[in-house]
């Protein structure tokens, strides 16, 4: 599968728990195939585990199976290496996966722009929710229930599916410096 989509869920560390640190990730492939989903030891302490946002709790970054953050940097960015990356706010989980991937094989749906909203003078990312919900007809992130950052790499691959042929020919276009026809 060309396509891998990703979602990490983060806790809050440092005073607070202001600043977000990576507690899970997961990597889902075309089918919805489940190619890694594993916890993620935290280094230092956990001052927001944001579980009513996250889903994460005490036991789940306590585990055996949890993995050390080096490890699981490493195995991210194998498996993702010749990939095509799908997210929604890649940014931030790149950022915590302390990872760069090549810009032309990001598909990121908070920044694409038919699935951003203008608000004020400028293009603003829409939630996930929202768009899986208008595009893809499907609800997740329910109100008072947690994320699952499996079925959000999940949903955000479908979302992607339903862009995909013009979104990848407004690739191609553009890096052939073509007019794109709608």
């Amino acid at each position: 599968s060309r396509y891998l989509a990703v979602d990490c869920e983060m806790v809050g560390i440092g005073s607070e728990g202001q600043q977000s640190a990576l507690a899970r990730v997961s990597i889902t492939n075309w089918n919805k195939d489940v190619v890694l989903d594993t916890f993620v030891k935290v280094p230092g302490k956990v001052t927001d585990f944001r579980t009513w946002v996250s889903g994460v709790q005490p036991k789940h970054l306590k585990s055996d199976q949890a993995m050390d953050v080096d490890a699981c940097r490493k195995t991210v960015a194998r498996l993702l290496k010749g990939k095509i990356l799908v997210g929604h706010s890649l940014k931030n989980d790149l950022h915590a996966l302390m990872l760069n991937h090549p810009k032309q094989d990001i598909r990121d749906t908070a920044t694409y722009r038919p699935f951003q909203r203008l608000g004020g003078k400028k293009w603003r990312p829409r939630k996930l929710r929202d768009l899986v919900k208008q595009h893809v007809g499907l609800t997740i992130q329910e109100e008072g229930q947690s994320h699952d950052s499996v079925d959000d790499a999940n949903a955000t691959m479908d979302l992607f599916k339903v862009a995909r042929e013009v979104w990848e020919r407004e690739l191609e276009q553009k890096k052939k410096k073509l007019p794109v026809n709608k």
